[in-house]
C-alpha cells in the first residue's frame, strides 16, 4: 500500500511540475487554486485517516475539513508572498 501511495504521489508531482506548466507564461488563477485545493486535500484526507484518536468516520471528515482549510489557507498565503515578491 505505500509503494502504491508513493508513486500516486511521485505522479501527481510530476503533474504539477511538468514542463508544459513551467514554460506557460502566465496560469489563470483557477489553475493555481484547483492546484492548492488539489493538495489540500490530499495531504487533510491523508493526515485525517492516518489519526488513531479519530475513531469514528465522522470525526475523521470532520477532522479532514479542518485540515484541508488550515491547509489551503497556508499555501493562499504562501502563493500571495510570492506574489508579492515578484511584483
Amino acid at each position: 500500500m505505500n509503494k502504491l501511495l508513493l508513486q500516486v504521489f511521485c505522479g501527481f508531482v510530476l503533474i504539477l511540475a511538468s514542463p508544459w506548466a513551467l514554460a506557460a507564461e502566465q496560469l489563470a488563477w483557477k489553475t493555481y487554486l484547483f492546484a492548492v485545493m488539489a493538495i489540500a486535500l490530499v495531504f487533510a484526507s491523508f493526515l485525517s485517516f492516518r489519526n488513531k484518536k479519530a475513531e469514528t468516520m465522522m470525526a475523521k471528515l470532520l477532522l479532514a475539513g479542518l485540515y484541508f482549510w488550515v491547509f489551503t489557507f497556508a499555501q493562499l498565503i504562501v502563493l500571495a508572498f510570492l506574489y508579492y515578491i515578484n511584483k
